[in-house]
């Protein structure tokens, strides 16, 4: 018995199956530019059928060269271990996404066997399979030879690879005689039969030599009755074979799918189809792939029992939630169980819904492609959910809720048609409110950016707080979901208590617009940020941590904006291109009307605007001869800097892209020039950033703006100061560096007054890192410009300290001899 077949018995052995100890396994290398193919001498997989996902370990010879080499050329196959034989032993080492493999132990070959009996535990398929499948998430137990990054790094490269593979596929189908005529609704069918049929042969499924596979005829006859399809029908029903002939050579040809997990064809197939045409012409909408699998990954569906567990998906749309759900329900089966039994199981289990018949079709091919060797049975109805008692039918008969409902609201027929219609004006606050009524196990759900603060949601995100005990939201960056602008969120709930609620455990993630690519290829976020705190007999429905959280915290006590200043937005009128002049007209005031290019402390370019009463829709009756201050009513940008505020002593209008801010009670001009300071400085700006939407501020949320408890003198002069010269009639008298002096002592003043701990002030600063300020000359991050760590922006700028020089000793000085000693004995 040679060293590959000691290694084949120590395997089954150690509890693989047999028809998962496969000898002489080929891989397509995605890691490599040219996706070669490679051979290794043995591969063992955690389950059937074979994939980078379930690769478990393998064998390779090495054949004199260099270890490090060989191991790395393998890592494509996904198995976390590699046995490297050399003609008088066997070396393990431990696969890795980025950094060198690690030899973990060398034995002769008369000790493979103790080898594998020393790692049974560990090297056992159901323990690499949790490590691998469920130790993604940071709450699992890990395996420490199970390098969590491999699997996205080979998944995030088959994605692109098998995208190109079919966008090309595809054009070659377009560009063939009669191709460009071919309705979507076939595109879809040829191409599931295409997919479908090079998954048999590169997997050398026995029904692919029923077929010969240059006779693309024959393919899609074999296909069609492998999965009891029936034949396409239509105009083009005779021509298929030679529209799709090129395209199919083309794809034979290309990167093999012996060693692709079957989701994987699934998610591309569905991703690449599902085009902005498509959704247009059939109304489908769809789900990105990372998505979904980090909703359902989150609802750590392994601390349920599978068999009680029942996955449904309203809205199904092309069935990404679906597919992401046979993945992970599949890998909590017994490893016991054939291929057969985990598909009559599953399809008991997951079912979807959609009103669309052409994305239930889309759906029900992806399900059969990520089954793949079996054939169909799964359960996606075609349902119009909003009917009648529909979709609070259909949930509460599931216990685990998929969904990423309509975003629009109800529109007239709607409201006709649905008594649902009736309750609220959102399609998908309906559909929350329902799953929520039916109280499952879990419930993921993808939402509008609305759900995280506005008070649209508060109803459904109090009555997750009362029913869960674990909530994770999730803040999605703009361009997640390529055909839609809409800014999205997703809603993780799990837990679901039993007795009234004690405590529950929050969780915001983010995904920042430099992550987004990262995100979608290896579903990477940016940053998240945990809290454990107690509920309310009433709760308040607050689910979302904001960034600065122990900041706000530490504000709380602070009085708000709204006490000293009162924020109403400004004039509207009924025809908006009317309501300014450039020239004055009768019955036009100086005011502002854009705000868009504004700049903190400055005004912009006043215009004539329409004061006449019959013309204003909204706001001629504020008190505008008053001073006041005046504020974008628009985010001036994404970032961290987001708000401008100017004095206005002139008593003047402005638009409604503006809030005026008139004082509660009488205030000095000192007092409004200290304000703009505040209003224009870190702490109400990173406050306005954390919650508002992208383009507007609600009225609410600048009323809520902390301000410090009392306003110093000094502010007040360097303000006037600042305002006067940046406001100059020539600017050029006074440099850039002059007046980015002046300004970061102000926000130095302003932070004083605010009188954080040195820990939050360098948290708050630290937020505004790559933003860039919206000022009338050049701005540095105050770290770029006074780089002396631990100290406060104030002690920074108070010229006492050295950045060059050893100022810790000058203004730290040891203890005197007897203090120390004092010390010790109280101590000891």
């Amino acid at each position: 018995m040679n060293a590959v077949d000691h290694i084949a018995k120590a395997a089954r052995d150690t509890g693989y199956r047999s028809e998962a100890v496969v000898t002489d396994y080929s891989f397509a290398d995605v890691l490599a530019e040219n996706n070669p193919t490679r051979t290794v001498q043995l591969a063992a997989f955690t389950r059937t059928p074979p994939s980078y996902r379930s690769a478990a370990l393998a064998v390779v010879h090495g054949e004199g060269r260099k270890a490090i080499d060989v191991v790395n050329e393998h890592r494509a196959l996904g198995a976390p271990l590699l046995f490297v034989i050399n003609q008088d032993d066997v070396t393990v080492w431990e696969v890795r996404s980025k950094v060198p493999p690690r030899a973990i132990e060398t034995v002769d070959h008369a000790g493979i066997e103790d080898l594998f009996n020393r790692h049974r535990a560990t090297w056992h398929p159901d323990a690499i399979h949790r490590a691998k499948s469920v130790g993604s998430s940071e709450d699992g137990h890990q395996l420490d030879f199970v390098d969590l990054g491999l699997l996205p790094t080979i998944e995030g490269e088959i994605h692109v690879k098998l995208g190109r593979l079919l966008v090309e596929t595809l054009d070659l189908s377009q560009k063939a005689s009669e191709g460009e005529t071919l309705d979507a609704r076939t595109l879809f069918r040829v191409v599931f039969r295409l997919l479908a049929a090079k998954v048999l042969e590169d997997r050398r499924h026995p029904y692919a030599a029923g077929w010969n596979a240059d006779d693309l005829s024959s393919v899609l006859a074999g296909i069609e009755t492998y999965y009891s399809l029936g034949h396409i029908e239509g105009r083009w029903a005779n021509e298929l074979p030679a529209i799709f002939d090129a395209a199919w050579r083309h794809l034979r040809a290309g990167i093999s799918f012996s060693n692709i997990s079957s989701d994987d064809l699934a998610f591309v197939y569905e991703n690449t189809l599902i085009t902005p045409e498509t959704r247009k012409v059939f109304g489908t909408h769809s789900t990105p792939r990372q998505v979904a699998e980090y909703v359902v990954q989150k609802l750590q569906l392994h601390d349920h029992k599978p068999e009680d567990l029942r996955i449904y998906e309203p809205f199904a749309g092309a069935g990404v939630f679906l597919v992401s759900a046979l993945r992970h329900l599949r890998d909590l089966l017994p490893v016991e169980w054939s291929d057969e039994q985990r598909h009559d199981f599953l399809i008991k289990h997951i079912s979807g819904d959609e009103v669309d018949a052409f994305a239930c079709e889309v759906a029900t091919l992806s399900l059969i492609l990520a089954d793949y060797p079996n054939h169909n049975g799964w359960h996606v109805k075609e349902a119009d959910l909003f009917a009648g008692t529909t979709l609070a039918d259909r949930i509460s008969a599931n216990n685990i809720i998929l969904c990423n409902p309509p975003f629009e609201a109800f529109n007239a027929v709607d409201k006709s048609r649905y008594e649902i219609a009736g309750t609220t004006h959102s399609k998908a606050i309906a559909a929350l409110s329902a799953a929520l009524d039916s109280k499952p196990l879990a419930l993921g759900f993808v939402l509008p950016r609305s759900f995280i603060l506005e008070r649209q949601f508060a109803e459904q995100r109090r009555r997750i707080e009362s029913l869960y005990s674990s909530v994770e939201v999730l803040k999605l960056p703009d361009g997640i979901f390529g055909a839609s602008d809409v800014e999205t969120s997703a809603v993780i709930a799990r837990d679901l208590r039993l007795t009234p609620a004690v405590s529950i455990t929050l969780r915001s993630t983010e995904v920042a617009e430099r992550d987004r690519s990262a995100f979608l290829k290896t579903g990477q976020t940016t940053v998240h940020r945990d809290l454990t705190r107690g509920v309310a007999e009433k709760p308040d429905g607050c689910l979302w941590i904001p960034p600065l959280n122990a900041l706000w915290n530490y504000l709380s006590d602070n009085p708000r904006l709204g006490a000293v200043l009162n924020p109403r937005q400004g004039l509207q009128w009924y025809d908006q291109e009317q309501g300014r002049s450039e020239n004055q007209k009768p019955g036009f005031e100086l005011g502002f009307s854009n705000a868009r290019n504004l700049q903190q402390y400055q005004p912009p370019k006043p215009m004539w605007l329409d004061f006449r009463e019959d013309h204003i829709r909204r706001a001629f009756n504020h008190d505008w001869s008053k001073p006041k201050l005046i504020a974008s009513a628009t985010r001036l940008s994404r970032g961290a800097w987001c708000i401008g505020a100017f004095v206005d002593l002139e008593g003047v209008l402005c638009s409604q892209q503006f809030f005026g801010l008139w004082p509660v009670e009488h205030l000095s001009n000192s007092e409004l020039f200290a304000l703009s300071a505040v209003l224009n400085g870190p702490v109400a700006n990173a406050f306005l950033a954390m919650n508002s939407p992208k383009d507007r501020f609600r009225v609410s949320v600048v009323r809520d703006v902390p301000i410090p408890g009392s306003l110093p003198k000094t502010l007040t002069e360097l303000a006037e100061e600042y305002i006067t010269r940046v406001n100059a009639a020539s600017i050029f008298d006074h440099t850039d560096g002059d007046l980015a002096v002046l300004l970061a002592q102000i926000d130095a003043e302003v932070m004083r007054a605010y009188d954080l701990p040195l820990k939050l002030e360098r948290q708050l600063l630290a937020y505004f890192e790559g933003s860039d300020r919206p000022v009338a000359h050049a701005w540095k991050h105050w770290n770029d410009s006074y780089p002396v760590p631990g100290l406060s922006l104030a002690e920074r700028l108070s010229g006492r300290f050295n950045a060059g020089g050893d100022w810790v000793k000058k203004v730290f000085q040891p203890l005197p001899q007897s203090e120390i000693d004092l010390l010790r004995d109280y101590v000891a």
